[in-house]
């Protein structure tokens, strides 16, 4: 019976370490299972986690609450976006540009700043990933405009 025990004991201690190893590896793996939305406003960096949202287009949308402040990024693209460069425009979404349009916004607390201007690259498309850059100019309702810079983006399809 003891050399049983020991030897259940010899194999879970096996598989537990190969189990670790595995998880070693994907984690050094330079971040690719890593998801993200990081940009900068105003000389303010941001990494935030990103929620993909699909229906009539897909969404990649990205928040935060600190100091009471609320922020968040949203990035609109058709349900199946093309690998490429792609202008972000402020175009109302319609049934017949929804596989065409990329649209984007900034959110700081209740001001809404639209993307009137910029550029969405898609750089990988696959099963399970989307990833990207994009940078964009917006403004809110008082004409007022923000500039969104150095965005890169991975998130779930």
């Amino acid at each position: 019976m003891k050399k049983l025990t020991f030897l259940f004991l010899i194999l879970f201690s096996i598989s537990f370490s190969s189990c670790s190893s595995d998880n070693d590896s994907d984690s050094s793996n330079n971040g690719n299972n890593q998801l993200y939305v990081r940009f900068t406003v105003s000389g303010i960096n941001y990494d935030l986690n990103p929620t993909t949202i699909s229906s009539l287009q897909r969404l990649i949308m990205a928040e935060q609450n600190t100091n009471n402040a609320y922020k968040r990024i949203s990035l609109w693209m058709p349900i199946n976006p093309v690998n490429g460069s792609h202008t972000i425009t402020d175009d109302f979404p319609t049934d017949n540009n929804l596989e065409t349009l990329y649209n984007a916004d900034f959110w700081i607390d209740d001001m809404i700043y639209t993307a009137t201007s910029g550029i969405f690259e898609v750089t990988e498309f696959d099963e399970e990933y989307i990833k990207g850059s994009f940078s964009f100019v917006g403004e809110d309702e008082n004409g007022d405009t923000i500039e969104i810079t150095n965005g890169t983006f991975r998130a779930y399809r």
